[in-house]
């Protein structure tokens, strides 16, 4: 995309490593300073760096100052506003300060007020379009567009993900293990956030770990391969390593990674089994890595208890969803026995799943929206 003559990118600089802070405190002071830095930021872009258009498409969120600025711009150059919305703003927020915090409320009244200037939007969940027309009275056309995954993100032949597991640094120890059945391969991505909450993982491993010690010796090794960075990562790290000194972790091995995107592509490949945490601040959005799992044709195990759950993974045909620790150990016991079969079932469906591309998705919806398709 960086390449075609149409696209100019203009790269807007990192706010300064100050404004950063996981204090809520701190925060009240530093997330103001970062809002009108910000601001500056975005108002020099869009009013005097690029040219006015047909259309502006803003991502939410980020919603302060995105959408006020958006709005202002697109009135003064009569440009058409879309707003993409892939979460609230506001319940982001209400993670760092809780639901009732005055700043959260204050958020939600200002993505409801500024949202209804846009000329139309794009929803990431049919739920999502619903909360925007009953919750937020948004009256402009609101259209259900659902991630698809990047062209980057396929499924691997067998030989590809031989030759990615005997040569990448995560698995060659394990390969041949791998290769043969004796060990599975588990991969999750993270940011390292609260609205992941990785020690539901760490239990259901270690319920998963005592069960093929004690009573199911034919379940297999596990490596569960944890990819992303964030502020809480250490904090898991330090857990794994606790759980791994009171020998809970015997037939687990954990490890954790930073990859390129490519790197991170093939290791989906080659996985046999996706999990996700995300729990959903609003309870409408849905998890990307999800959605990149399927493109690589690797069946996924989920939290799965918020509305959204059933617009992304069909239970049984591509994946499996559970609400706590004891449920997400039972499957994982259960799609790992070698007697049964469901994850063969699992994977038959992710690979149908990951056919479903950006194109069979944009242009009627999106590409109908701009006069970009009939």
């Amino acid at each position: 995309m960086e390449a075609h003559p149409s696209v100019n990118i203009i790269a807007l600089p990192s706010p300064p490593q100050s404004l950063q802070t996981g204090n809520k405190l701190i925060f009240l002071v530093a997330g103001p300073l970062k809002v009108l830095l910000q601001v500056w930021q975005l108002w020099s872009v869009l009013a005097y760096q690029t040219g006015a258009s047909e259309w502006m498409l803003v991502q939410n969120p980020p919603s302060i100052p995105t959408l006020m600025l958006a709005v202002s711009i697109c009135y003064f150059k009569r440009t058409k506003l879309v707003i993409d919305w892939h979460n609230f703003g506001y319940s982001v927020l209400a993670l760092k300060l809780g639901q009732n915090h005055p700043l959260v409320q204050v958020s939600k009244v200002y993505e409801q007020l500024l949202g209804k200037f846009a000329t139309a939007h794009f929803a990431v969940t049919d739920a999502m379009g619903h909360v925007l027309r009953s919750e937020f009275a948004i009256t402009s056309p609101v259209l259900s567009l659902h991630d698809r995954p990047a062209p980057l993100f396929m499924p691997l032949s067998p030989s590809d993900r031989i030759a990615f597991l005997i040569q990448h640094e995560l698995t060659t120890a394990k390969a041949n293990e791998i290769i043969d059945g004796k060990t599975r391969l588990v991969v999750s991505s993270t940011s390292w956030t609260p609205d992941e909450d990785f020690s539901v993982l760490l239990k259901a491993l270690c319920d998963y770990s005592t069960s093929a010690i004690t009573d199911s010796p034919q379940l297999p090794e596990l490596l569960v391969i944890i990819t992303g960075k964030g502020a809480l990562r250490q904090h898991y790290i330090d857990a794994v390593e606790a759980l791994e000194a009171k020998q809970e972790l015997e037939m687990v091995t954990i490890k954790t990674a930073w990859l390129s995107y490519e790197d991170y592509a093939s290791l989906l490949g080659a996985a046999d089994l996706g999990v996700s945490l995300h729990t959903s601040s609003s309870g409408v959005d849905l998890p990307m890595k999800v959605v990149d799992m399927f493109g690589a044709g690797t069946p996924v195990l989920g939290y799965n208890n918020f509305k959204a759950w059933s617009e992304l993974v069909q239970e049984d045909v591509n994946g499996k969803g559970f609400s706590n620790a004891e449920q997400m150990a039972g499957l994982m016991k259960l799609l790992f026995d070698p007697a049964n079969k469901q994850l063969d079932v699992l994977r038959d469906g992710a690979l149908k799943a990951s056919k479903r591309r950006w194109d069979s998705e944009w242009k009627p919806i999106a590409g109908r929206l701009f006069g970009l398709a009939t």
